[in-house]
């Protein structure tokens, strides 16, 4: 009977060892399960926090971005409107020295006419053959006195209209060729303006299309 007895607390006791023994292993599983749950939580809280920076870092580039491509935007209009200005300023500058020249040109013809039937200028070959009964008259300059009273025979030049500073159509021959290279000029200008245009739409037109990726 007190064997039964003995073998009984043995065994109770054994039981309760083993029991002790597999409390104490979950205990220590559930320790390190613990530990390692607390290690991830700190590594996914260092993410989270790593990504709310890049977060913020992408909406402040956004805005930048946003606010590159308002001001590429503002300098193609303007740019857009300084160049139709330019461009209409330059027409107007070729029409202008055009109708210049044309008129230059034609008052110059008139002069010349004038002046080569005074004889202040040779004629062409063609012309003498028109004009060749005429011709060793109309090249006589008439003497004047120095105070003239009246007119005694007609015109045919104290001066010699090519000659400067007195000469008219040299004069005017001057303004004209003086017209042409503002014409020439201006042209030249208004071809260098438009380059630098296309080029500067086609670098605004690049650096927004970086801009907007």
């Amino acid at each position: 009977m007190i064997q039964k007895m003995i073998f009984r607390e043995m065994n109770a006791q054994k039981e309760e060892d083993e029991h002790k023994n597999w409390c104490d292993l979950e205990l220590n599983k559930t320790s390190a399960s613990i530990e390692d749950k607390s290690g991830r939580l700190e590594e996914l809280a260092l993410k989270i926090k790593e990504h709310e920076t890049m977060a913020a870092e992408l909406l402040s580039e956004m805005k930048e971005a946003n606010e590159m491509v308002e001001t590429i935007t503002s300098h193609v209009q303007e740019a857009t409107e300084i160049r139709k200005i330019g461009k209409e300023e330059n027409k107007i500058s070729i029409k202008d020295a055009e109708d210049a020249q044309a008129a230059l040109s034609q008052a110059i013809a008139v002069l010349k006419d004038f002046y080569k039937s005074s004889g202040q200028i040779p004629k062409e070959s063609f012309e003498l053959l028109q004009s060749r009964v005429n011709a060793r008259a109309s090249r006589e300059p008439v003497e004047l006195p120095a105070k003239p009273s009246t007119w005694d025979a007609g015109y045919t030049g104290v001066a010699d209209p090519k000659a400067q500073p007195e000469g008219i159509v040299a004069v005017l021959e001057q303004v004209s060729a003086d017209f042409a290279k503002v014409e020439s000029e201006t042209r030249a200008q208004e071809q260098s303006d438009q380059a630098a245009y296309a080029e500067d739409m086609k670098s605004c037109e690049i650096e927004k299309a970086r801009r907007i990726k």
